[in-house]
């Protein structure tokens, strides 16, 4: 993502939609993006319009042209002016078919809204499996991003895919003046510890690394990284890291959350269920997820 060019961005047709579409224009504006809006109706099943009261009375084709028009009336719209604004309605599972409208479209960035439901009916959202699946870095808008967003939150496990999460965070940072906070959380009670201590004869919790072991990993992860141009801080805590993000995000008044969704592990959804995913679920500021290179989207 880093000659930022085409941004798809997926509208629900609500509140969701408005601030993925919002924050994908502040993105736009700065680097110079054109802009892909993408609804996907989703054919209900013939017993469910047959039970379902409520069903509407329009064929597809009909709510594909009614969706058009009103997409069409979103790119026209203030906030939009002087930006390249195409849109498209799809039809099929939504977060299938917006992610084969990136790939068709070659966009290198993909914006989605957060559920319209409270976070507990988050898990499992087409906002989820976007971040799960899309071979690109997304970005779930929790809140509308600000025009001039000045801190970047970058939690770090020192892994590959967290330093080319930096390395976009970095550029981001550059083109808004802003600054980066990088954040290296130490949990004490990692699950594959906890869960198999007994059989492995360790106690838990685990104790702390060094603190000269964690300098030297904090070395290696920021050399080579082009710190010289923009401002940046490290940090170390203990705690959970889910937790320990959303505490530090709150307190620092992050205005974006940028993070690799894969660790050391190589598992790949070890990273991404247990600190990634909470992130995006309960986080309430802007999101931004980056995959690594060797991913590749499995058709579900």
């Amino acid at each position: 993502m880093s000659q930022l060019k085409r941004i798809i961005v997926g509208h629900d047709l609500r509140a969701g939609g408005d601030k993925a579409l919002r924050s994908a224009a502040v993105l736009a504006r700065r680097c110079g993006a054109a802009l892909r809006l993408v609804h996907v109706i989703e054919p209900q099943h013939s017993y469910q319009r047959i039970s379902h009261p409520l069903t509407s009375p329009y064929t597809l084709e009909e709510i594909a042209q009614k969706t058009g028009a009103r997409l069409q009336r979103l790119a026209a719209g203030p906030g939009l002016e002087q930006l390249q604004v195409e849109y498209e309605v799809r039809t099929g599972k939504p977060f299938v078919e917006l992610i084969i409208a990136r790939r068709a479209w070659q966009a290198d960035l993909m914006v989605v809204g957060s559920a319209s439901q409270p976070e507990v009916h988050f898990l499992g959202s087409t906002s989820e499996r976007v971040v799960r699946k899309a071979m690109v870095p997304v970005m779930v808008a929790k809140k509308l991003l600000g025009a001039e967003p000045k801190i970047l939150l970058l939690p770090t496990d020192f892994s590959d895919c967290a330093k080319k999460a930096a390395k976009e965070a970095l550029m981001l940072t550059e083109s808004f003046s802003g600054r980066v906070v990088f954040l290296h959380v130490v949990d004490l009670y990692p699950l594959y510890g906890v869960a198999y201590a007994e059989e492995f004869g360790v106690s838990a919790p685990l104790p702390p690394p060094a603190p000269e072991l964690i300098e030297s990993e904090w070395q290696d992860f920021l050399s080579g990284l082009p710190l010289e141009t923009v401002e940046w801080e490290k940090y170390t805590k203990e705690g959970d890291a889910a937790t320990t993000i959303l505490q530090e995000a709150e307190q620092k008044q992050a205005d974006l959350i940028v993070m690799g969704t894969h660790g050391r592990t190589g598992l790949e959804y070890m990273l991404l269920g247990s600190v990634a995913e909470k992130i995006v679920r309960r986080a309430d500021c802007p999101v931004l997820t980056i995959r690594p290179d060797a991913f590749q989207f499995a058709m579900p």
